[in-house]
């Protein structure tokens, strides 16, 4: 047994085992016909991996950044604290590319096409490889 209330802004859904079900006003329904739903999931399951490694690198940075100012050498802080900074800028960047790369498959998967992402893993390898390149010629001025 389960009542639906709807409030404008919030459907709530009660159940007989008193768990509230709150979908937000801006969800969008669509028909599941074929692999409509198959197609979406996996679309929010690809943008919670990209937010999963945008904190990664996000964590990874604050950690660099914090712990390599506890040494005594002034250059190894202000590297630490450089490559820190780059892997939060990395993961900062990264979450919005993967909010933006989410809404516009759905918007796409709705349409009924699919467009190959070349633009935007360019723009992301290019910072791997700077980052990359940057470290090894921080290595090498410290080292």
């Amino acid at each position: 047994l389960s009542q639906q209330i709807n409030t404008g802004d919030l459907n709530i859904t009660m159940s007989s085992n008193i768990a509230f079900s709150i979908i937000p006003a801006a969800t969008k329904v669509v028909q599941n016909s074929g692999s409509t739903a198959r197609d979406h999931l996996a679309n929010e399951r690809t943008l919670l991996a990209w937010v999963r490694t945008a904190v990664a690198l996000l964590a990874l940075g604050i950690a660099i950044a914090k712990f390599s100012q506890s040494d005594d050498a002034q250059n190894d802080r202000t590297s630490g604290s450089v490559v820190g900074g780059l892997l939060v800028c990395q993961g900062s960047v990264l979450i919005f590319y993967a909010q933006r790369r989410y809404e516009d498959v759905a918007r796409r998967l709705e349409a009924g096409d699919y467009s190959i992402n070349t633009g935007g893993l360019n723009i992301i390898l290019g910072m791997i490889v700077c980052t990359a390149v940057g470290g090894l010629i921080i290595i090498a001025a410290t080292g």
